[in-house]
């Protein structure tokens, strides 16, 4: 499978968003459905996401406001950035590799065409940049646990990691890359399992850590800091919690979006946590800084997540 995509650019001018954690925050009004997967292009100096249900890539160049996009074939569920302009995106059955410059677009695997009612969602790159870890997750109004979670190599070979989950979600690594986390996102819990980064498995079966509702906030997408803390958006109430690694809830804090999805470090010195966010489709009228991308100086020390060596 090979296509192409056109980039379209726009100037967001940044509105005010109120305090996050003390501190100024602002958000960029792109107007997304599920903005997704934030990861900062050290090589570029951009913070790039996705759209899943707008089936979008995008792009913000923080110095100049400009926001770039290209329209997508499906909806799509992961990013993960490479080397040069290339990044490799999770659609609804495969992994495809994209180039930025080009628009070009290359499959790279297929990924569970056995299963209709799935698509892939939520992805992260590991510590040594050797993985790409991602899931999958029951597309259907009344889900089942028929996900899974998966590690694609450098060369695109996948395998199956675990499997039983509704939503799989919230992907990351602890610091010393011996401990991996995911979550459930429909079920409300965050998992963890040890982890072997040189040969890319799970060493122990995953136990879960922490389990949150609706009113604390079911875990969506998650990073985790150099404290070992893991950061995850509580997508069903407008928060981050931040969890310690024996799964403590050390303090959940509100933010201007009903529904954040992801946080990501970024900026060259990884100063800036950004936070995309959702509109739920019966929401009537949604606020300003729904779909939004969120900016502020970051709370805690972290780190800018791995290139993918592929």
């Amino acid at each position: 499978m090979t296509t192409r995509a056109l980039r379209q650019s726009r100037t967001v001018v940044p509105v005010d968003a109120g305090l996050a954690f003390g501190r100024p925050a602002i958000s960029y009004p792109v107007k997304n459905r599920v903005g997704e997967a934030p990861c900062w292009n050290d090589h570029n100096g951009l913070l790039q996401w996705i759209d899943v249900r707008g089936q979008l890539l995008l792009s913000l160049d923080p110095r100049s406001n400009q926001v770039s996009q290209w329209a997508l074939p499906e909806p799509v569920g992961a990013l993960c950035v490479c080397a040069s302009n290339r990044v490799w995106l999770a659609l609804r059955h495969s992994i495809v590799e994209f180039d930025t410059e080009t628009g070009v677009m290359e499959l790279v695997a297929k990924v569970e065409c056995d299963r209709d009612s799935n698509r892939l969602n939520d992805g992260k790159v590991s510590p040594s940049g050797q993985w790409f870890v991602f899931g999958s997750m029951d597309d259907r109004a009344i889900k089942e646990q028929v996900g899974a979670l998966y590690c694609a190599s450098v060369t695109g070979q996948i395998r199956r990691l675990f499997e039983g989950l509704t939503v799989s979600n919230g992907i990351a690594w602890s610091p010393d890359a011996k401990t991996l986390y995911f979550s459930d996102s429909a079920r409300g819990i965050v998992m963890r399992a040890a982890w072997d980064e040189e040969r890319g498995e799970m060493t122990s079966s995953p136990s879960v850590m922490a389990w949150l509702g609706e009113e604390q906030g079911r875990p969506d997408g998650a990073i985790t800091d150099c404290l070992g803390n893991y950061w995850s958006a509580g997508v069903s109430a407008g928060c981050l919690n931040e969890i310690s690694p024996d799964g403590l809830l050390l303090k959940s804090t509100p933010l201007h979006c009903q529904a954040p999805t992801m946080p990501a470090f970024g900026g060259g010195d990884a100063g800036t946590m950004y936070v995309t966010s959702l509109v739920r489709p019966h929401w009537e009228s949604p606020g300003i800084h729904d779909g939004a991308l969120l900016a502020f100086a970051s709370p805690t020390t972290g780190a800018l997540l791995p290139v993918f060596k592929a």
